[in-house]
């Protein structure tokens, strides 16, 4: 007779419960490895470009800040360590 046991309206076979490993291949899982590696690394060069980017238009605008306050107060550019 069959080892299957019905349970819940359900008949369940026994062996190995969960997922079965599939067969993929080895080459093609390694490749799709790297091409994701070389888009990561594209992401994170391009998010790094941004925030220079962000960064130096800040400091030009800091700069001109500066420029713009001691052309209204007539007072002497303050050190960038000082501003503390």
């Amino acid at each position: 007779m069959d080892d299957s046991k019905v349970v819940g309206g359900k008949v369940k076979k026994p062996g190995k419960r969960g997922r079965k490993p599939a067969k993929i291949d080895l080459k093609a899982k390694l490749e799709r490895s790297r091409q994701s590696a070389r888009e990561c690394r594209a992401r994170k060069k391009l998010r790094y470009q941004y925030l220079e980017e962000l960064v130096s238009s800040r400091e030009r605008a800091i700069c001109a800040l500066r420029e713009e306050l001691e052309m209204w107060w007539g007072i002497e550019p303050v050190a960038s360590d000082t501003m503390r």
